[in-house]
């Protein structure tokens, strides 16, 4: 926890480089004792983070005296939620989406680090507490390094108030210094400078560290490459073998003739494009867009083969039903690949089927809870058309699954699915004789 925990228990002078950091943290204060809000701080320095953070705690816990103040760290997110969770549901709707302005909170709950918290996580905690009033909980999310995570809660979210903390200016740090030799602190308040200083060289010496291991390599990369003698011998052995490689193709071509009207085709289609002429070839099939459904696929690669003698009709079966497989709509592929960087070892819910992609876009147009859903497909035993299922997740337990789908008041027919299983059902399978 750095030196957080210690400085909450620190009583020794405030040092404010700035006024409107005074005021910020005055501001927060009263937003959170008088009306219940939550509080953001943010900022890149984590000793600057830890500093305002802990005073900020320390005056919390004078001013709201009878509430309860905890602190949290990432891993006890989970515990966290279970006791909102608890807590809910011991009250009634009314009271729970009652608004406390003007009433302080019953608890405090400080996250520290909560940019190491999971994005379903923090989403979850943010909703819980801008939709639940009632339940009487503050919470203070405090975000190190360089994060947009703070600006993500705060922006959509009235129930959040937010304090961004910058490191001092040479001029900030004089005048401090000043104030402070007046009221007979200027030793603390050099300490104070000093370590913020030391680790702002210090996190300035890495990034030069990287920089300095890097620009030979990038130089190496951009410097142009002399000829050397040597390599100008390379060329006639290299004319050789192209020569090789020409006549090679020659006779394969001669051999192939149905290859060269492949090639014919695919130029004349090439020169058609580049002069604007929109002809399509007689025996080209008609491009469809990428979000059709399978079977218009199918149906425009069957009726694009001209007929011919039954070998003919049988590969031409054999290439549309490779084409149904394979072509899968955009949405449905980008959702394959997110599934299958997913760990085996975690869950995912599968809320609904569809047969048509557009279908299951529909379904999660206007859902809070499917603002992050995946369109997958899965084909079922010896089928070659795909349905599309929508998919959230993932969940690192089956435990935590349930809880997700208990708090945000899913529908039964909600499904808790392995993702190994999931993964195996985006590719055709041939059933069992």
């Amino acid at each position: 926890m750095s030196d957080f925990g210690s400085q909450i228990n620190d009583s020794g002078a405030e040092f404010f480089f700035r006024v409107t950091d005074r005021l910020q943290m005055d501001s927060c204060l009263a937003a959170l004792a008088n009306d219940s809000k939550s509080v953001v701080i943010f900022s890149q320095s984590s000793e600057l983070l830890d500093y305002y953070g802990a005073a900020f705690v320390r005056r919390v816990k004078q001013k709201l005296a009878t509430s309860q103040v905890e602190i949290f760290m990432p891993r006890d997110t989970e515990a966290m939620l279970d006791r909102f969770n608890k807590l809910l549901n011991a009250l009634s709707l009314d009271v729970a989406v009652a608004s406390r302005a003007g009433q302080a909170p019953e608890k405090v709950w400080v996250v520290y680090d909560a940019n190491a918290l999971g994005a379903h996580e923090l989403q979850l905690l943010t909703r819980l507490i801008q939709q639940f009033p009632g339940a009487a909980i503050s919470i203070v999310l405090m975000f190190s390094s360089e994060t947009t995570q703070n600006e993500d809660v705060t922006r959509p979210n009235k129930q959040f108030v937010s304090w961004g903390l910058d490191l001092p200016t040479p001029e900030q740090k004089l005048s401090a210094i000043q104030q402070a030799r007046q009221n007979g602190t200027e030793e603390t308040a050099i300490q104070f400078f000093n370590r913020l200083s030391k680790a702002a060289a210090k996190k300035a010496a890495a990034t030069s560290t990287l920089e300095a291991i890097a620009a030979p390599r990038k130089l190496q990369a951009q410097a142009p490459k002399a000829v050397t003698p040597q390599k100008k011998r390379v060329w006639p052995w290299l004319l050789g073998v192209a020569g090789l490689l020409l006549i090679s193709l020659a006779t394969a071509l001669f051999l192939n003739p149905e290859v060269i009207a492949t090639l014919q085709t695919q130029a004349t289609e090439v020169v058609n494009d580049m002069f604007g002429q929109t002809k399509p070839h007689a025996e080209t099939p008609v491009a469809t867009p990428a979000a059709e459904s399978l079977e218009s696929k199918e149906e425009i690669v069957a009726g694009s083969v001209p007929p011919g003698p039954p070998d003919a009709e049988k590969l031409a079966a054999a290439a549309a039903e490779d084409k149904v497989i394979t072509e899968l709509p955009e949405l449905a592929v980008q959702g394959r690949l997110w599934l299958a960087k997913v760990p085996d070892d975690s869950f995912v819910l599968a809320h609904k089927t569809f047969s048509r992609v557009k279908d299951a876009q529909a379904y999660i147009k206007g859902k809070e809870w499917l603002v992050n859903a995946r369109v997958v497909p899965v084909f079922d035993d010896g089928k070659d058309e795909a349905s599309f299922a929508v998919m959230t997740g993932p969940f690192r337990s089956k435990d935590r699954a349930k809880n997700t789908i208990a708090r945000l008041g899913l529908p039964s027919d909600v499904t808790i699915t392995p993702v190994a299983m999931a993964l195996s059902q985006t590719e055709p399978r041939k059933s069992k004789p």
